[in-house]
Order: C-alpha cells, then sequence, then structure tokens
C-alpha cells in the first residue's frame, strides 16, 4: 500500500548544527523566528524567508556554496529522539525512518489525515514549493506493521551517525542507511501498510496539488516522476516513545452566575472530586485512564470531574460523527460544557475567539488565578488509539486536540526535487 524509497539527503556541513536547525514553522513564533534568523545559515531563512524568491536564491546558493551538501548515495535515515516527557518527567526515546513516499490521495485509503487544513496556509507552502522545488522539512506520520520497530532499533545501533544535535527538547540523532539489502528490506516492511499524517497535513495537501499541477503540465507520464514523492519521517504505531501531549481550553470571559453554578449543573454526568489549583494537574493524571476533564474557576475553586460509569461518552454526544470520535474527551467537554454553558462554538475554536489555548496545564491555571481568564479546563491527551481510529473512521480530530512531542527538527536533512 504505502511505497517508499531512498533520496540524496541534503545536508548542513556546518561544525554548528545547533545554529543551523529549528522546530517546525508552523510551531515558531514571531520572537522566536527573529532570534533563530540572527544565525545567518539558520534553515528558516527557508521555510520561513522574507519571500519565496529569496528562499530559491538562498537553496542554490547554499548549496553551491557547499553550506549544505547532497549525499552520494540514496539513503534512508534512521532518527533517535530523546527527551523528556513534559508531564509525566519519563525518560522516552523515539524512532523515526526519514525516506521518501509515494503521495496518495486520501480516497486511496493509504494515507489517513486527521485534521482540517486552511487554505491561505496551504498557499503559502505552495508558492515555497514552486519556488525551491524542494522538500524543506519532512511531515511526520505513524505507521502500522509490528516487523518496522524491531528493524529500526536494529539500525539505532548499527547504522552510521552522520548528525547529532542537542536541542530544547532533547537529543535528536541521524544515522544514514544506505545498504542496499536493507532499503529493500525496509520498503517491504512498509509496503502492505498505512500511514496516518501525524504531522504536517497542510505540507502534505500542498505536495498533493503540487503534482497535479506538474502532471498536468507534463501530459500526466505514465513514470513515477520526483514531484510524485515528499520526505516523511514515520513512526510505527507500536513505538512507546509517541508522545502526544493535550492542549487545555481557557475561556477569557464567563459571567460569575454561570461560574457559580457550573459544579451543579456537571453533577447530572460527572463525579467531582475537589482539589486546589495546585494539585490540580496531579490529580487530573492519575485519572489518565478515566474519562473527563479538571476545571479551575475564577475565584480559587477547582476540581477533577470523572464522567459516571453508566454513562457513555458517545451516548451522550449528539450528531452524524463517528463512536469513535463521540468518544474524545474533548468532544465530550465541548458537547456537554463549552458550548451548551458557555457559548463557545466550533467556530469560536477555528478563531480562538473567547478562548485561549496552552499545552502547559501550570500557564492556564495561572492565566485563572492571577485574574487574567475565567476559566481553564485540563484535558488528557487522546491516546495514540484514539487518532488512529478517527482517521479511520473517515473523520479529523477537533481543532487543537493533538500535539505530538517532540517535534521534527528541521535542518538535519533536506530534499531536492
Amino acid at each position: 500500500m504505502a511505497r517508499i524509497a531512498p533520496f540524496h539527503g541534503v545536508r548542513y556541513n556546518t561544525g554548528d548544527l545547533q545554529e543551523c536547525v529549528a522546530p517546525p514553522y508552523d510551531v515558531i513564533s514571531p520572537p522566536e523566528r527573529d532570534r533563530l534568523r540572527q544565525s545567518v545559515d539558520n534553515v528558516t531563512h527557508l521555510t520561513l524567508p522574507d519571500n519565496y524568491d529569496s528562499a530559491a536564491r538562498l537553496w542554490r546558493e547554499w548549496q553551491a556554496q557547499g553550506i549544505l551538501q547532497t549525499d552520494p548515495h540514496p539513503a534512508m535515515y534512521m532518527l533517535e529522539q530523546l527527551f523528556t516527557h513534559p508531564v509525566t518527567g519519563e525518560a522516552c526515546r523515539r524512532l523515526a525512518l526519514v525516506c521518501l513516499m509515494a503521495l496518495e490521495e486520501y480516497d486511496s485509503g493509504v494515507v489517513l489525515p486527521h485534521e482540517n487544513t486552511q487554505a491561505k496556509v496551504k498557499e503559502d507552502r505552495l508558492q515555497l514549493l514552486r519556488a525551491t522545488q524542494a522538500n524543506l522539512e519532512p511531515i511526520y506520520g505513524l505507521v502500522e506493521g509490528d516487523e518496522l520497530f524491531p528493524a529500526l532499533e536494529v539500525l539505532a545501533r548499527s547504522a552510521p551517525l552522520v548528525a547529532e544535535v542537542q536541542y530544547t527538547d532533547g537529543w535528536h540523532r541521524l544515522r544514514r542507511v544506505d545498504d542496499p539489502s536493507t532499503l529493500e528490506q525496509l520498503e517491504g516492511l512498509v509496503a502492505t501498510s498505512r500511514v496516518w499524517i501525524a504531522d504536517g497535513h497542510h505540507r502534505y495537501e500542498t505536495c498533493l496539488q503540487y503534482r497535479r499541477e506538474r502532471r498536468a503540465a507534463e501530459g500526466n507520464p505514465s513514470a513515477l516522476q520526483p514531484y510524485d514523492w515528499l520526505m516523511i519521517a514515520l513512526t510505527p504505531y507500536e513505538d512507546p516513545g509517541v508522545v502526544i501531549l493535550p492542549t487545555h481550553r481557557v475561556l477569557t470571559q464567563a459571567e460569575a452566575g454561570v461560574l457559580q453554578s457550573l459544579p451543579q449543573r456537571l453533577e447530572q454526568w460527572y463525579h467531582l472530586q475537589e482539589s486546589t489549583p495546585e494539585e490540580l494537574p496531579e490529580l487530573l493524571y492519575r485519572g489518565v485512564s478515566r474519562r473527563g476533564f479538571a476545571a479551575v474557576l475564577r475565584g480559587g475553586r477547582a476540581f477533577a470531574a470523572w464522567l459516571k460509569p453508566h454513562l457513555s461518552p458517545a451516548e451522550l454526544v449528539p450528531g452524524q460523527h463517528s463512536v469513535a470520535y463521540r468518544r474524545l474527551d474533548v468532544v465530550v467537554l465541548q458537547s456537554l460544557v463549552l458550548e451548551p454553558i458557555f457559548g463557545i462554538t466550533e467556530h469560536h475554536l477555528e478563531r480562538a475567539e473567547g478562548i485561549r489555548y496552552t499545552r502547559d496545564e501550570r500557564q492556564a491555571i495561572e492565566w485563572v488565578t492571577q485574574g487574567e481568564a475565567s476559566a481553564a479546563f485540563l484535558l488528557n491527551p487522546p491516546t495514540v488509539q484514539e487518532v488512529r481510529d478517527v482517521a479511520l473512521a473517515g473523520e479529523k480530530m477537533p481543532p487543537k486536540s493533538t500535539y505530538f512531542y517532540p517535534k521534527l527538527l528541521s535542518g538535519l536533512v533536506l530534499r531536492s526535487l
């Protein structure tokens, strides 16, 4: 089903890789972009350029000057990320195979999305792709198949190390795999698998559009062309290092009467466990296997809300969505609390109107206790299986409901079309 292939990776030829790499373009704030671009060779000059022409010019110049060099042999790359879980403090390790993957339309059932995309963002990435004719960052995907993970474990011990950098979120190590028999084995391990896009939906759909344009202009050639592939990092579902962080919801304004009556209104569905704001995160994560959320309200009241065992979350959520979708904690919170009680619709969620988001539960609580917000609703993260089930049902996750951690570093390996 999924077709993967090696490629001639383009990599930095520099002794100070830390000054060259960066997070993915879509998680970089304007101040962070300015800081990163203080390094004249930082990859953000390509991924977040002043304009598309300047990115294309630098892409050519850096290769001509040897700042970027192309690996001489086609290869796949084994990426190892060592990091500390930001919630539990646990030491974690995640493996991924960086390779090319043949582009497939979503209706093929080979590549499955879980997020909606925005036209403005895709147009920006399309303009950049047209100008540079390069995959400047890999997208990130999860792949089926229980034999790939053991193979990556072997490569993590045996493949030659070609890049290593310690960043704010941990160590990132890249190993090159160019042995023909090993490459053939890896292609075979993925050949019967489906791929779930974890991060990079906009870039994936951009590459689909670019392929359509190029194929139309070139008479739809029968053989696969460079633009028929994109660079992706694939992690097996079985990898215990796959971490998804929750995104907490914080209401900027709410009427005092609504806040005061909230606990009583919740008791028809939830058992409430009182807490202090300071102890709330620990209380929430201790109940990670239970359905519910935690809340801190203006005035200092805090509690965890656990769905009563006899209630089915899927039955509480109205509409035509799948059972997998209706079971999500974030969907139940939206359907029972945020929309009917506080008037926060999906329109507000998508535009962040009247609501703020953070992955830091302490920050969410401080916004309320320091008077910057009226209420914070803390969520446990969706599981990998939940994300998978929603995608299999042909649906997309709600806005701001998944954050895979850590992100892939941009600049470890790039690819010219």
